[in-house]
């Protein structure tokens, strides 16, 4: 994996978006029917998404599931497997990323969310890479299969913060939800996976919350 540096938003996606057609299994379908994030994002929510809490349903609930799910991905050779240690790191990492996009949603700073994301990404070794046009990228500069999985996380983030598209990843605050859509509305406020699923509800809770006793 590697990131350009500088790239246009609108050319970003429109060249993430072509060529990028590998099918992430996810936990679940998106409840808000919604397009999947451009370019290398596309990752990192399907990540997120392994985990369906609503349905119990979880990708990555042993180390053999998370290790086929990387293998799926392309993240690992075909037939990896992960250690104990491992396993807990990525399901970790994935909990991390929830946690930060849980930021983006409402719009706020967390500290604690950033140095979680920050500790669970440590484990990896990034450096520049120069190509022979004079191209600047990241690229995982670990010979550990599982450090480099981490590092192709920690890529598609870098490149996701450098043209601006990573604060549109959210994580949706519905109860037993957690969701992770890519918000593409002209002003970046969209709040919940789905305004007919979990934003319905939550309306109804707090309409249920005001009646009298």
């Amino acid at each position: 994996m590697a990131t350009t540096s500088r790239l246009p938003l609108r050319s970003y996606q429109k060249k993430m978006s072509s060529g990028n057609d590998r099918v992430l299994a996810t936990a679940g379908r998106d409840p808000g029917s919604r397009a999947p994030a451009p370019g290398s994002l596309r990752l990192v929510q399907a990540l997120v998404n392994t985990l369906n809490a609503e349905l119990g349903r979880d990708l990555l609930g042993t180390a053999a599931e998370a290790a086929r799910w990387l293998g799926a991905a392309g993240l690992l050779p075909a037939g990896s497997l992960l250690t104990g240690a491992e396993h807990r790191g990525l399901v970790e990492l994935r909990e991390a990323i929830r946690q930060v996009l849980a930021t983006h949603t409402d719009r706020r700073e967390d500290a604690e969310a950033a140095r979680r994301l920050t500790v669970a990404l440590a484990s990896c070794r990034l450096a520049l890479a120069i190509d022979l046009a004079g191209g600047v990228c990241l690229a995982s500069a670990d010979g550990d299969p599982f450090a480099r999985v981490i590092g192709g996380i920690a890529i598609a983030i870098a490149e996701a913060g450098a043209v601006g598209t990573w604060p549109r990843l959210k994580s949706c605050p519905g109860q037993l939800c957690g969701w992770a859509f890519y918000d593409r509305s002209a002003s970046a406020r969209s709040r919940w996976c789905s305004m007919q699923v979990c934003g319905a509800r939550s309306k109804m809770r707090a309409y249920r919350g005001r009646q009298p006793g």
